[in-house]
């Protein structure tokens, strides 16, 4: 009886001690799991936080309450890729539509924006020169968030994934003549070796949605 009895003690102890351990070794997969579903609601919530920024900012754009001059809206323009960036670098390129309902009338600024600002860096120039001042214009200058250029570019190359009637505003724009011209003058540039590898890429990550559009047209 004695036997039994301590048998029977050993098996529940041995059950308990297996309980116990099992429940020690799910806490910290529970716990992970927890944390990854915080980190990303925070970042949904940032998101979310970022795409109302921008929004607000676009709308203010459009609607001014005092007229803007030039530089002045091209200002508030830079003001709002990094923003664009950031919610829509993370997204599906089809949500851009659903998201940001004026995102149309964003990519023709954004897009005139990016003509202008190449067009007056190739205008009473030499082809040398004129590649100097576009070049230094598009590449990463100390980061990204502070690059003018490299924003446009990135800003560009993510409404170029987007819905087809965003690649027609940037063909009716004149961006795509505008980026082969820049390609043209990057090709005859002396020092194009020592262009950083993410502009020589760029560019025609950008135009190869729109060639695509322009044949199935």
């Amino acid at each position: 009886m004695n036997v039994m009895r301590k048998l029977r003690g050993s098996a529940t102890n041995a059950g308990s001690g297996s309980s116990g351990s099992s429940s020690s070794n799910a806490s910290p997969s529970a716990s992970n799991a927890n944390g990854r579903g915080n980190e990303d609601a925070l970042l949904d919530a940032r998101i979310q936080m970022s795409l109302a920024t921008l929004k607000k900012l676009f709308n203010e754009y459009t609607h001014p309450k005092e007229p803007l001059s030039e530089t002045e809206r091209d200002g508030k323009l830079y003001e709002m890729l990094p923003l664009f960036c950031k919610v829509f670098s993370s997204c599906p390129a089809n949500d851009m539509s659903e998201k940001f309902w004026d995102v149309v009338a964003f990519c023709q600024q954004v897009s005139r924006l990016m003509v202008s600002e190449i067009r007056k860096r190739a205008s009473n120039q030499s082809t040398e020169a004129a590649s100097i001042a576009i070049v230094k214009f598009l590449e990463v200058e100390t980061t990204e968030d502070t690059s003018s250029g490299w924003l446009l570019l990135a800003t560009l190359n993510l409404l170029a994934n987007g819905d087809v009637s965003l690649i027609q505003v940037m063909t009716a724009a004149a961006v795509p003549p505008t980026l082969v011209k820049c390609l043209y003058l990057f090709f005859v540039f002396p020092k194009w070796r020592t262009m950083s590898r993410q502009l020589k890429a760029q560019l025609p990550v950008i135009l190869m949605p729109m060639s695509v559009a322009h044949c199935c047209k």
